[in-house]
């Protein structure tokens, strides 16, 4: 009876375990939420401009987006500059002979604002630009993990707009999220 009772309790405790596991794995899997610009203080909406081409494109010319940016404000606490590149030169090699091909998607390399020099958080992965317009990096720090997406701006002419999100991997630490507006270089 005893071992039954036993038995019985330790299949609970399994049971929630498994259960919060579950969840816990769920909701880690959710895609995190495409952001969305919001104007600045004072300066209203301009007619959207097109970002260009969403799906695999050919390399010729580049979009806006493509180039060295900084951070519109000095003195920034977060990002200070960004390179995007789209149309890498990729090595590719069957057997002993080799070529040449271009990678259609976007790489970004961002530099966080550290002292005396800025912090190279290196380059993304290449990835296709999203099908909301975006240019996607992802950066892993091993403290926290960076969701970096960019985006020509639709209320600042000429300027691009970067939307960063940090979750980091202490639950003690507060996760953020910061936009901010780039100029071309």
């Amino acid at each position: 009876m005893e071992r039954g009772r036993i038995r019985d309790s330790l299949l609970g405790i399994v049971a929630v375990v498994l259960l919060t596991c579950s969840m816990a794995a769920g909701s880690a899997a959710a895609a995190p939420q495409i952001p969305v610009e919001t104007p600045p203080a004072g300066v209203a909406a301009q007619k959207p401009v097109a970002s260009g081409d969403v799906s695999k494109m050919l390399c010729t010319g580049h979009p806006p987006e493509y180039g060295k940016w900084v951070n519109t404000d000095p003195n920034a606490t977060g990002i200070a500059r960004i390179e995007l590149q789209d149309c890498l030169s990729v090595t590719v090699c069957e057997g002993s002979v080799c070529h040449i091909v271009h990678d259609a998607g976007w790489a970004m390399r961002v530099f966080g604002k550290c002292s005396p020099t800025n912090c190279d958080w290196g380059w993304s992965n290449s990835e296709f630009r999203m099908s909301s317009g975006h240019i996607h990096g992802f950066y892993d720090h091993g403290f926290a993990k960076r969701h970096v997406y960019a985006k020509m701006s639709q209320y600042r002419p000429g300027q691009l707009w970067v939307f960063w999100r940090t979750d980091f991997v202490d639950p003690a630490r507060p996760d953020y999220e910061v936009q901010e507006w780039f100029y071309r270089v």
